[in-house]
């Protein structure tokens, strides 16, 4: 259901946006009212979010350039990169592609379609590309109401067929990037909700889904693309024989023998056969003389009783 609202709506921005080749329509509009400065919606209103993926509203569009299995667009980036920075590619809430750049075909005529259609049957917040300073802000022609920014270095963006927009964006002022400034309406000559949105560098209007960044190197088909075949090479190798192994003699060690190290030499002391006690000083009484020698006491007890 969800497919078929988007195409619908994909299908009424495409009849009847601003450079279609039917004919101006002016609506009624009332001139803006005086700049207020008090509080609005657009005090609370959120900031932009960055889409990593941007979806066709279906398979059969103008310049929609090359889109992939589930409806996404391959060329498709975050960020235009500018002489002034990085903007937004796709500065609204949610949206879908309905029309790209170019050359495109209605009812057997054909007119240069300036810009990008980002489709939205349900609206939502139109944000700032990035930090600009507001050129205009009110009713153009078949642009609706438009809202146009200078962001400086010859880039300018511009954001037509809006319902409504933030009047205090009056020129001069500044906005800063992913700031809310309007929302999505089909004001002007456009029969569905869309933002038709235009990058203009140095008097230039460039596609602003391809401006900026490279083609991605993907594919249509849900199936990966089949490796490249690589080319191999054949090297030849001459491997010359292994040189034999010479067996080295074994050799017995020979056995270590441990000398044990070198003893001091012992003193002998040897008494004389004879010993005749000294006849001055007090003998000891443990001193025993028999047969004219010293004896100890033990060998007198044991030589006097065998």
């Amino acid at each position: 259901m969800r497919e078929v609202v988007y195409a619908c709506a994909a299908a009424a921005a495409l009849a009847g946006c601003a450079t279609s080749p039917a004919p101006i329509t002016q609506r009624a509009y009332s001139p803006a009212p005086p700049a207020y400065s008090g509080p609005t919606i657009y005090d609370n209103a959120p900031r932009a979010p960055v889409s990593s993926q941007l979806f066709a509203c279906g398979f059969t569009g103008s310049n929609i350039g090359e889109i992939g299995a589930q409806r996404e667009s391959l060329w498709y980036t975050p960020y235009i990169d500018t002489p002034a920075g990085q903007l937004l590619r796709n500065p609204t809430e949610q949206a879908c592609i309905s029309s790209g750049f170019g050359w495109r075909n209605i009812s057997g005529g054909g007119r240069e379609h300036s810009g990008l259609d980002l489709a939205n049957p349900n609206g939502g917040w139109i944000f700032a590309a990035g930090d600009a300073r507001v050129v205009s802000n009110g009713w153009q022609s078949g642009y609706g109401l438009l809202i146009e920014l200078d962001h400086g270095r010859g880039v300018r963006t511009r954001y037509a067929h809006l319902s409504e927009s933030d009047q205090r964006l009056t020129p001069g002022a500044r906005v800063s990037s992913g700031q809310a400034m309007a929302r999505m309406g089909s004001t002007g000559n456009a029969t569905g909700v869309h933002l038709h949105y235009e990058v203009v560098v140095d008097g230039l209007r460039v596609d602003p889904l391809r401006y900026g960044s490279a083609p991605r190197p993907t594919w249509v088909s849900s199936e990966p693309p089949p490796p490249e075949p690589v080319q191999v090479t054949p090297v030849t190798r001459t491997f010359a024989p292994p040189a034999p192994i010479e067996e080295a003699p074994i050799v017995e060690a020979a056995p270590q023998v441990t000398e044990p190290p070198p003893t001091a030499p012992r003193t002998v002391y040897t008494l004389p056969e004879t010993y005749t006690p000294p006849s001055d000083g007090p003998r000891s009484p443990y001193d025993v003389y028999r047969d004219g020698a010293q004896r100890s006491p033990y060998e007198v007890y044991n030589q006097s009783n065998r």
